[in-house]
């Protein structure tokens, strides 16, 4: 995935009339924050009953399969809100990505 296109395409559809019309501005960084945050604790309440599984614990509604689909798209969203608060925030994600994982890789010494 090209996520420089991602992102216009994500702002384009987050805006768009027969998309969310939702302009990118109409929210504050803090209300970014708080629907990225939403979707991330709904990640880890997935993640929790997963837990379930490794642990023998019974209470799942869901299958392992069903949770673990469930898990992906709750990472999804998370991601695509991450996104959309870059954005409104200034933040081409996907230069800040490459240069945090840069500067991590040469502190520890990784080198590809």
């Amino acid at each position: 995935m090209d996520m420089q296109a991602f992102s216009i395409e994500n702002r384009t559809r987050c805006e768009a009339p027969d998309g969310f019309n939702h302009s990118l501005y109409s929210w504050s960084l803090s209300d970014w924050f708080t629907a990225t945050m939403g979707e991330l604790g709904e990640a880890a309440n997935v993640a929790k009953k997963l837990n379930r599984f490794r642990d023998g614990i019974k209470g799942n509604k869901e299958t392992e399969a069903e949770l673990r689909d469930k898990l992906a798209g709750e990472i999804a969203d998370t991601f695509i809100y991450l996104d959309l608060l870059a954005q409104r925030a200034g933040i081409d994600l996907s230069d800040a990505v490459r240069q945090a994982f840069d500067n991590k890789s040469k502190e520890i010494g990784y080198e590809a």
